[in-house]
């Protein structure tokens, strides 16, 4: 059998239950995806590595968790050990390449700014702050860096975290090239430090927004790729619909007069929640708040839906459909008003941010789609990658999903973690557990919680204090996950939790 092309597209912050295949409900409008749903498998159960843009990224870079990359939380920010993605010898890029595939990438790399620091505007404003902070932690990095470009890919270097995508050069010479001027209107009013909850409308032509570029990047990596005798992995990342939510005009009316009911969560007593949550939690009282930046982030999600929707007619169109393997997917999800107004993402474990979208579509012709229960993660996307592109060998902390194509009985393990060190510059200790459908997250330095899912999807009872039996399995069954796959959170998960080797001999 020949090699199959691979398609990996990746959004930024998808709330999991925006789309139709997993919310029948969803008021947010998504053809493509549900369309090419049709042709999937979806994973209804899978969990980002760490609900963190970098981490998540590092993860589908080396199938490793963040807390073996270094990565573990954002790029040149505290907490994160590991500032710029190594060019080792496992990175997928390096990988793939040894497999005779071209390995090809656009949008959001967020896994480093480079090796020049003074090239970029993040990067200079990095060493301004760090000298003047004389914070030494940016020596090692200050002449080594690594971008796609740097580890083997061809394509697009965009450093950093991008915000959106909007102010690279790149970007800024297709629309002189081609005579577009972008107009961003009606933004967001006064902001404190911190707010994440950006928006504003796109008047000028789609054509104009990142989006709709970075489709135009792919379709003519593909084009020049198509020149080589070698199968192509397309690695294609929007910056959205994480914020800024800039939406164009067309997709933005058709949300501005809908009614957005709030979640179920929406009214949380913050007591029932750990403390640290407080830094994500929006003062405004109202749902309003929510409906409005929520119009927007639909808005952006069926912006950029059209604009898949627009690579796969491509992909028809060539004749690469058939023998293209899709895969979609997010690397986490996002709050948007849930449990008492949080906004953005970490310093929790929700399904609203740990939970991702994942759709994989097999290079075949009428393949008929369906739905898997099986807990799968981040970290099985890499060994996917590798399992299609027929590397064998070290798959890192994950497993291959293709299995499920073929099988929709394949046997899973029924257990998976979420890592999560915290973001910016406040950082605490956070693992999710899930065995079965209940769910256990460790908080470090705050009381940790209990969800049974099947009862509670809304995650609004903690089973903590009531259930103490349920408690002591699943951290008794967690500590022994931790030690079998030598994860060095072990000891301290023990400790705090008081378990001992007697614990573990009576554990059923």
């Amino acid at each position: 059998m020949s090699a199959k092309n691979i398609l990996f597209i990746c959004t930024d912050q998808h709330r999991q239950d925006s789309l139709k295949p997993y919310n029948k409900q969803s008021i947010c409008n998504t053809p493509n995806l549900d369309k090419l749903s049709d042709e999937s498998v979806i994973f209804d159960n899978a969990y980002s590595s760490c609900p963190v843009c970098t981490p998540a990224r590092s993860s589908m870079q080396c199938g490793l968790f963040p807390s073996t990359t270094g990565m573990e939380t954002n790029s040149f920010q505290t907490g994160c050990r590991t500032h710029e993605i190594p060019d080792n010898p496992l990175l997928l890029s390096r990988r793939l390449i040894k497999q005779n595939y071209s390995p090809l990438f656009t949008g959001k790399w967020h896994l480093g700014v480079g090796k020049d620091k003074t090239k970029t505007w993040e990067g200079s404003e990095l060493l301004r702050v760090y000298d003047e902070l004389n914070e030494w932690d940016v020596e090692a990095f200050r002449n080594y860096g690594t971008l796609p470009t740097d580890v083997g890919y061809v394509g697009d270097d965009f450093p950093g975290h991008g915000n959106g995508g909007w102010h690279y050069k790149q970007f800024k010479q297709y629309l002189k090239d081609n005579n577009l001027e972008l107009n961003i209107n009606n933004t967001t009013g006064h902001k404190n430090p911190g707010d994440h909850s950006t928006y504003g409308e796109v008047t000028s032509p789609i054509e104009s927004t990142i989006e709709y570029f970075l489709v135009n990047r792919s379709m003519d990596l593909i084009e020049e790729s198509r020149k080589e005798t070698k199968p192509f992995f397309l690695s294609l990342n929007f910056w959205g619909p994480h914020e800024p939510f800039f939406a164009p005009t067309e997709y933005l009316n058709k949300y501005k007069d809908v009614k957005i009911p709030a979640w179920k969560s929406f009214d949380e007593d913050p007591n029932n929640q750990p403390k640290m949550l407080e830094i994500l939690r929006r003062p405004e009282k109202d749902w309003s708040f929510f409906e409005n930046t929520l119009r927007h982030y639909y808005a952006v999600i069926e912006h950029i839906d059209n604009q898949i929707g627009r690579l796969i007619n491509y992909l028809k169109e060539n004749g690469l459909y058939d023998d293209t393997v899709i895969i979609f997917t997010s690397d986490h999800g996002d709050y948007q008003g849930v449990h008492g107004g949080l906004e953005n993402k970490s310093y929790g474990m929700y399904d609203d941010i740990t939970k991702i979208p994942l759709m994989i579509k097999p290079a075949m012709k009428d393949y008929e789609g369906h739905h898997e229960k099986a807990l799968v993660g981040t970290c099985d996307l890499y060994a996917t990658v590798l399992d299609i592109a027929g590397s064998t060998g070290d798959w890192g902390d994950g497993r291959s999903l293709i299995p499920f194509i073929d099988d929709k009985n394949h046997i899973w393990p029924d257990e998976i973690m979420c890592e999560g060190l915290g973001a910016c510059e406040v950082i605490t200790t956070q693992r999710m557990y899930r065995k079965g459908n209940i769910k256990y997250v460790f908080n470090g330095s705050d009381k940790d919680q209990l969800f049974d899912l099947e009862n509670d999807k809304e995650e609004l009872i903690n089973l903590a204090d009531s259930d103490k039996a349920l408690l002591k399995e699943m951290q008794l069954s967690f500590a022994s996950y931790l030690k079998k796959n030598n994860f060095p959170i072990y000891n301290l998960l023990c400790k705090l939790n008081h378990l001992n080797e007697w614990d573990f001999s009576n554990q059923k």
